[in-house]
């Protein structure tokens, strides 16, 4: 059923019929008012999961019930709950006095009215927590973690993007959360390469998301992180970066399996140099990085001082492994250099293809693709003046002939 469609009248019925419920989604179910929302706890006991993202009725009164009437709620998402604030976290975790819902481990208050106080009260409250997502809130005008959440939490996945976290919550961040796997800090103007030293510190990082931050510099700053931290690194987002050099990448991080450069700027293709014994070869960044799979260079600007095809020739050549590719707003990107790439690729593995907003790209190139890609299921087109609607059906016919369902995507 369509989530718009969702009433309180139906969801009454759900509450009354299915008492021992344990887990329920409503997101973006916009019908639904306050009251019903309010019916979803003492009706269902039972929950450990609820979704109430996109319901703007969602309310503090709603997650207060929550807290009294769902002792068992292990996850708790109401991302783009305007009206969620630190009163509403007060009320679900409760205090020492009276505590409330005291097993969560996963809690998504992104865009909500969440301030420093609502995540200090969050960390005091929930040692259990493993994830926690506050992107785009934090609205006071410093952030700090109180010294009152010193003890070491289990906290392995966090999102602090767009806030206004500075160095020194990170370096507390850190101490308090020394299993941390992966932290999200795109976007925090506040943040500067101080908290690079504090981050080398967690061990057990997987994932850095550190886009669009303009204190931070590919060099000396993430070159010199990346020397002591990147061969852990699986993920690595630093898209809006200028001055990427990908040897530095594939010297660093060998085990990246998630590549995300969108719109970095004056961006050198370069190859790796390795020595074995009396040989010398040159990789390429794929080679470099054997797991990679994902690798977005969405909108990426190169440098001039060599042709693009040049870049990319120390990028994607034998990149067995790559799963999804964007090469999306990609300037000068044309015929030669994709089927260039097709042919010095082994794409058995590629599932998702995006060249939207490539204009010089015809359809031959990608009919080639189809072809060889026999795993391909998602290609995005849109915005490819010399593809028109006729080719992307032809592609379509193409892909059901070789016995694959492909999406295209064409405007």
């Amino acid at each position: 059923m369509c989530s718009s469609l969702v009433s309180d009248q139906i969801l009454a019925a759900v509450g009354c019929r299915c008492k021992k419920l344990t887990q329920l989604s409503l997101k973006n179910c916009s019908r639904l008012t306050t009251k019903a929302l309010k019916e979803i706890p003492i009706n269902l006991l039972c929950l450990q999961l609820i979704n109430l993202s996109g319901c703007l009725a969602c309310t503090d009164d709603v997650l207060n019930l929550l807290g009294t009437s769902c002792p068992e709620l292990r996850v708790l998402r109401v991302e783009s709950c305007s009206m969620v604030t630190d009163a509403g976290v007060d009320g679900l975790c409760g205090d020492d006095n009276n505590p409330k819902c005291r097993k969560l481990r996963e809690v998504n208050l992104t865009s909500t009215g969440i301030t420093s106080y609502g995540m200090q009260k969050m960390l005091n409250s929930q040692l259990e927590l493993q994830k926690l997502s506050l992107a785009l809130t934090i609205s006071s005008e410093t952030f700090e973690l109180s010294s009152g959440s010193r003890s070491l939490l289990k906290l392995s996945s966090v999102d602090l993007s767009y806030t206004s976290i500075t160095d020194t919550s990170i370096k507390s961040l850190c101490e308090i959360c020394p299993m941390l796997c992966e932290l999200s800090v795109n976007c925090c103007t506040s943040v500067t390469a101080v908290s690079l030293q504090y981050i080398a510190s967690l061990k057990h990082l997987r994932a850095l998301s550190i886009a669009d931050n303009t204190t931070i510099k590919f060099h000396p700053h993430i070159a010199q992180f990346l020397a002591k931290s990147g061969d852990s690194l699986k993920a690595l987002n630093i898209s809006g970066m200028e001055n990427v050099d990908t040897e530095v990448l594939g010297v660093c991080c060998k085990s990246l399996k998630c590549l995300i450069m969108a719109d970095c700027r004056e961006v050198t293709g370069s190859f790796i140099h390795v020595s074995t014994g009396q040989e010398s070869k040159s990789l390429s960044l794929s080679q470099a990085c054997p797991k990679l799979n994902i690798l977005n260079l969405h909108s990426c600007l190169f440098t001039q001082h060599k042709s693009l095809s040049e870049h990319l020739a120390a990028i994607l050549p034998n990149s067995a492994e790559l799963q999804e590719l964007d090469f999306s707003g990609i300037e000068k990107l044309s015929d030669e250099i994709v089927l260039l790439f097709i042919q010095s690729s082994n794409l058995s593995n590629l599932r998702s293809m995006n060249i939207s907003r490539c204009c010089e790209i015809s359809v031959a190139p990608i009919e080639l693709l189809v072809e060889v890609c026999k795993s391909l299921t998602q290609l995005n087109l849109s915005h490819c003046r010399n593809i028109s609607l006729r080719d992307a059906e032809s592609l379509r016919k193409l892909s059901r002939d070789h016995g694959v369902r492909l999406n295209i995507t064409w405007v």
